[in-house]
């Protein structure tokens, strides 16, 4: 870190001490320019490897800045765009021209250190930014500026350099693993690897580390954490022995002297504790993460926010996708404030994904907003009643989760059905026997009390 150079670039004395004096606290080297001109004279000078560029200047704003760089050719640094309120539209296009990334103001501390540092590794392994209009990965955020987000961003901030696991606990759609991606990279090892187990590619994985014999194979996942985070998915979908299993694997020396932040999620209001008093959840395992626990909370107590995530998600799907960008008027915006919005962010997001795939106009009005808000309603039931009695919460659930509640059920009943007798159970459900083995086994099912179950 030491050395390399920043250049801050905005209209306003105040902003550019703050950001000298924190960039050079961490060990950087600040270059400050009020306009376009004395950047321009300031990388005559010296070229540096980041560039902080304010939106809005006099003479000549930001991106037209931007985009002289890259007629030129394009510029040897990255270039993190800084946009005030009301701004962010025109910072997600000047990332079409190129910028690496945004930052809003007011800017969050965590959310510059973190911006800055993604450049500079970028600079360090020799890559050029994208071309204009590329698509590129950005870092996700915590969106909204209610005191309940507020408060929220505060308690990320507090957890991120510390080391305890984390658990973000919420219903489903609000975001919380959207949060534990925002912890990971706010926390000492953001350019470390954060290993998803709920990734169906890992799951069988993960499941087979929890079986008796398994304490090598999850050291074996541990190790491909290192030096960053391991998310272990939603632990009320493991069974009580495989909680039991996760909480001795975690107690085992060898990973403590591994660098790698454990995190997870809990479904639904009911917290640890509650987890625990109803049977869910074991008490270790409620103990583990009772420091690094932390609350998402549903969109209906920050309805506040819905202009600014609306905002976000039109910009996103925009840039990310190529969606054609729309305008959620303010009569529009104010009606879906007053939504009750049961499934959360995720429904929002799919609101805004709709009516920027259906509408034609510029502008998206109320009555639009309340049509798309019936037809994902409509697609929501007409999902659910091809779902059979008692199977209606699976859609609470995370694909991987629902899809292992059904196996075990159907399994469960087939083998009842068939008195135990695995042969006849593998030939119905079209599997191999050895696979059959090996799912009953990670599904805590056993075939003979199964059998003794039968009426």
């Amino acid at each position: 870190m030491s050395g390399e150079r920043i250049l801050v670039v905005d209209d306003e004395p105040e902003i550019r001490r703050l950001l000298q004096e924190i960039l050079e606290d961490e060990g950087y080297a600040v270059v400050v320019a009020a306009n376009a001109a004395q950047a321009r004279a300031a990388i005559r000078r010296q070229t540096p490897d980041l560039v902080l560029l304010d939106i809005w200047m006099p003479e000549e704003d930001g991106v037209t800045l931007l985009k002289s760089w890259n007629a030129e050719k394009h510029p040897p640094f990255a270039v993190i765009m800084m946009s005030g309120h009301g701004t962010v539209e025109t910072a997600v296009e000047a990332t079409r021209q190129g910028a690496l990334d945004y930052i809003e103001k007011p800017i969050s501390l965590t959310r510059l250190l973190l911006t800055v540092r993604r450049g500079l590794e970028m600079g360090r392994a020799g890559r050029q930014m994208p071309p204009a209009g590329a698509s590129r990965e950005r870092a996700p955020q915590l969106v909204g500026s209610s005191a309940v987000m507020r408060t929220l961003r505060a308690r990320v901030e507090l957890l991120a350099p510390r080391h305890e696991p984390v658990v973000a606990m919420g219903e489903p759609g609000s975001g919380r693993t959207t949060l534990l991606r925002v912890l990971h990279g706010a926390g000492p090892r953001p350019g470390g690897p954060l290993v998803d187990l709920a990734e169906a590619a890992r799951a069988e994985q993960f499941d087979a580390s929890l079986e008796t014999d398994g304490a090598d194979a999850f050291l074996d996942i541990l190790h491909g954490a290192s030096g960053g985070s391991l998310y272990l998915g939603e632990l009320l979908r493991l069974t009580l022995d495989q909680q039991e299993r996760l909480y001795e694997r975690l107690a085992l020396p060898e990973v403590g002297a591994q660098d790698v932040r454990v995190l997870a999620t809990l479904l639904g209001p009911e917290g640890l504790d509650d987890a625990v008093a109803r049977g869910r959840l074991i008490g270790d395992l409620a103990e583990l993460f009772r420091v690094g626990q932390i609350r998402v909370p549903p969109l209906r107590e920050h309805v506040e926010d819905v202009p600014e995530l609306l905002q976000y998600h039109t910009d996103r799907l925009h840039q990310d996708e190529g969606l054609n960008y729309r305008h959620f008027t303010v009569a529009s915006q104010n009606f879906l404030r007053y939504h009750h919005w049961p499934g959360n962010i995720a429904e929002l997001r799919a609101l805004v994904r709709l009516v920027l795939t259906s509408g034609q106009t510029t502008e998206i009005e109320p009555a639009e907003a309340e049509d798309a808000l019936r037809s994902l309603r409509l697609q929501a039931d007409s999902a659910l009643s091809e779902v059979p009695s008692g199977y209606g919460e699976l859609f609470e659930l995370s694909l991987k989760d629902a899809r292992e509640r059904f196996e075990r059920a159907y399994l469960v009943h087939w083998l009842a059905e068939m008195g135990g007798n695995i042969s006849r159970l593998a030939e119905h459900a079209g599997v191999e026997r050895t696979h059959l083995y090996r799912k009953l086994r990670a599904l805590g099912i056993e075939p003979r009390k199964e059998r003794r179950k039968r009426p």
